[in-house]
């Protein structure tokens, strides 16, 4: 009997573990912004300029993302308002990189959608 409750309490233990682990972790506008740079300084090498560029740029869209996640609303609308602005901060950054930096950006992106649309037909 007193098998059978510690492994109940186990699973039950491991399970909610599980489950916590799972759940991510909402990030800041400004770790966010922080990463995306950092991400495409790697990608790109960017230099100075481009690099605060980008960071204010996506430091103003987290925070715009953030306000309508937290204002609620139609989930709908606003995904379709996410993705606004996503490629609308798509064709700003692309105003600041070089023709190179560009075509690797660009591949960079088709990578993403790929990814996306074969995660959302799971």
């Amino acid at each position: 009997m007193k098998k059978k409750t510690l492994m109940v309490i186990s699973g039950l233990l491991l399970a909610t573990t599980v489950a916590f682990a799972q759940q991510r972790q909402q990030r800041s506008p400004e770790e966010q912004a922080k990463m995306r740079v950092e991400h495409l300084d790697k990608l790109l090498t960017l230099n100075q300029v481009q690099k605060d560029s980008i960071y204010n740029l996506t430091l103003s869209q987290a925070q715009q993302r953030a306000t309508m996640k937290n204002d609620g609303g139609d989930r709908k609308a606003n995904m379709e308002k996410f993705k606004q602005l996503q490629e609308a901060q798509a064709t700003k950054i692309k105003s600041w990189l070089t023709p190179d930096q560009i075509k690797l950006f660009d591949e960079q992106q088709e990578k993403m959608k790929d990814r996306m649309s074969k995660r959302s037909s799971n």
